[in-house]
């Protein structure tokens, strides 16, 4: 869509106008679908093909192209859609009545230009029909066939979903990548369990002898213990900051990725960080009892 403000700024470069949106609505639909108008007014049923042509611009499509200027003083000029043609035809302006709140299609990720016009001033080849109702959505399937079939018997309607089928659709991809992240990401997790708890405890077992000999010294088990426990959680603290670091370059990636994940999910990090956290202190704290329960002596003949 290439279109022209009034005082000939023209946007047609796709690096301007990055996936403007153009459609054709009518006068309910903002009222159907919950979308507030933040300036001006909405499409009425007086916006006809005999009165002046109206058009209702996005935020996105305001802040990017009408910061500086008073909106409703702006015309668009758009090449017009003409059911049954596979050409545009020719440049119509409208006038900009209404600025509405952002919406988001099948790219929840981010905001883009929009354009909409009255459905009386600009037939559209293609028609969306949305019906907000206070009942069960797929028990009204029957009743909005039979009232279009009332009006045309030969309209067949096709596609027929909720909004929530709509969203879980749209995010299909999402969820298939979040169950492959969860899927690694567990298994990261008993990997790194397994290795530190192996790791910790090859560490506390290769010092055998040096907890016979504080032993012997006159070092009490308990003693013994609380200080490999403590060098172990150091450690471990140390480990945790660093993975830490990680997780948050890793959240950004997931952030860009994913929609509706922060860069940072504190429970998840605090989760993991617990299980780490105890698999280290198990992985010391067992091999040291186990050491320091033997006789001093036979741990200083250990090799």
């Amino acid at each position: 869509m290439a279109f022209t403000l009034a005082g000939g700024r023209t946007y047609s470069d796709p690096s301007q106008r990055p996936n403007t949106n153009f459609q054709s609505v009518a006068s309910d639909y903002f009222k159907t679908f919950g979308i507030e108008v933040l300036k001006g007014r909405a499409f009425i049923e007086h916006d006809t093909p005999s009165s002046m042509r109206v058009a209702m611009v996005n935020q996105e499509f305001a802040k990017r192209y009408l910061r500086g200027t008073d909106p409703f003083s702006q015309r668009l000029s758009i090449e017009e859609i003409v059911p049954g043609l596979p050409k545009l035809g020719p440049a119509v302006e409208w006038q900009i009545v209404g600025i509405f709140h952002n919406v988001r299609y099948g790219d929840f990720r981010g905001d883009y230009p929009e354009v909409d016009v009255p459905f009386a001033q600009s037939l559209s080849p293609d028609v969306t029909i949305g019906v907000r109702t206070a009942e069960d959505p797929a028990a009204m399937t029957k009743t909005i066939s039979a009232a279009v079939h009332s009006v045309d018997p030969q309209i067949a309607l096709a596609n027929i979903r909720t909004m929530d089928q709509v969203k879980d659709e749209s995010l299909a991809g999402d969820r298939f990548t979040m169950f492959l992240y969860a899927s690694f990401a567990i298994v990261a997790l008993l990997l790194a369990a397994v290795g530190i708890y192996g790791l910790m405890a090859f560490a506390v077992s290769q010092r055998t002898q040096e907890i016979g000999l504080r032993m012997a010294l006159g070092a009490s088990q308990n003693h013994v213990l609380r200080l490999i426990v403590k060098e172990a959680s150091e450690l471990t603290v140390v480990g945790l900051g660093l993975g830490f670091a990680g997780a948050v370059l890793v959240g950004r990636t997931m952030h860009a990725t994913l929609y509706g994940v922060g860069t940072l999910d504190f429970s998840v990090i605090a989760s993991v960080a617990v299980i780490l956290f105890v698999t280290a202190l198990l992985a010391a704290y067992l091999p040291a009892r186990r050491a320091a329960s033997i006789d001093p002596m036979q741990a200083l003949r250990t090799d």
